[in-house]
């Protein structure tokens, strides 16, 4: 029970996150690793986790809010209560995060068909080589094969080879 909540609330990689996107029939497809500060703390996680996840979570609270009080309450108080709520949600995912979100790095790669022929913009092999090390990272700790210390230093090996800018480097 106590790693379903700390995935929950945190996420469930310790070092960031991986993202898989695509939109419509494969006309394009991206890929992106975020990887957090090596000593980041569960707390520092889960104010990422939060301002990550306080889009979609947001509206649908803003949503059940207005569903909940729209017969109680007036409706102008309510739908202002709403967006004061999603807006605050935003600030506060902002100033939890403030001083870690320099420091995250990402790296995206996106695939798309122009004119029949497949686009890659982005470094893919960098983007396939630290999704390998993190799986393979992450494999000997749940096998009890690293140590905290030894998992917190290949972490911070691996965040080293990525970009310190958001920019996407060219493959």
């Amino acid at each position: 029970m106590g790693e379903f909540l700390r995935e929950l609330t945190e996420g469930t990689k310790l070092w960031g996150t991986v993202d898989v996107s695509s939109a419509g029939r494969s006309m394009w497809h991206r890929d992106r690793i975020t990887v957090y500060p090596p000593g980041t703390t569960s707390a520092e996680r889960r104010a990422l986790h939060f301002a990550r996840n306080w889009p979609i979570a947001g509206a649908v609270i803003a949503l059940l809010l207005m569903i909940m009080l729209g017969g109680v309450w007036q409706p102008e108080v309510v739908a202002l209560g709403a967006v004061l709520l999603y807006l605050a949600g935003f600030l506060l995912g902002a100033r939890l995060t403030h001083g870690l979100r320099n420091r995250v790095r990402s790296l995206s790669v996106i695939s798309m068909y122009v004119h029949g022929v497949l686009e890659v913009d982005g470094n893919a092999s960098l983007l396939r080589e630290t999704s390998a090390a993190f799986a393979s990272l992450d494999a000997r700790r749940r096998a009890g094969e690293v140590s905290p210390v030894q998992y917190e230093a290949e972490w911070a090996r691996i965040y080293e080879t990525l970009p310190s800018s958001r920019v996407a480097v060219r493959a």
